[in-house]
């Protein structure tokens, strides 16, 4: 599950902003928007453009700022990179959560070629503030290893 916090400003509130919990529960799936215990509204992304699938009508300039938001976090971009970094080693790569990836290697490989490899120059692709964990295992599940950045 994703857990974001957004901050949108907001003239009408008295502080000048609201606060957003933004939740994915599934990889690929909608955002589901909450304000306090309420919730507002799901957006996703369809053919490149953030879209209001509520039946609440949400200000179309509010779904495009947090989907503008959405778009610049690391766990939207991180898997591609892992991928296209080592291609011939990464089959998978799938986000459990903001800070939890896992990573399945292709088969057939050095795993612990891999590993040292990756421990190596994964810390030169986080970009994050915070400490991601990946778990990174072999083609069968049969070798693996955690690291933390």
């Amino acid at each position: 599950m994703i857990k974001l916090h957004y901050i949108h400003e907001d003239p009408t509130e008295s502080l000048g902003f609201c606060a957003y919990l933004l939740l994915q529960e599934e990889n690929q799936q909608s955002f589901i928007i909450l304000n306090d215990d309420e919730i507002l509204g799901q957006i996703e992304l369809i053919n490149g453009y953030w879209r209001n699938l509520s039946d609440q009508k949400l200000d179309e300039q509010f779904v495009q700022s947090i989907g503008k938001f959405l778009k610049g976090q690391q766990f939207l971009k991180l898997p591609k990179l892992i991928k296209d970094r080592w291609p011939m080693w990464v089959e998978e790569v799938i986000v459990q959560s903001e800070s939890m990836y896992l990573i399945v290697a292709k088969p057939n490989i050095e795993f612990h070629s891999f590993e040292k490899i990756f421990r190596d120059f994964i810390p030169q692709l986080v970009k994050d503030e915070w400490l991601i964990c990946f778990k990174v295992y072999d083609a069968k599940f049969e070798a693996g290893f955690e690291l933390e950045v």
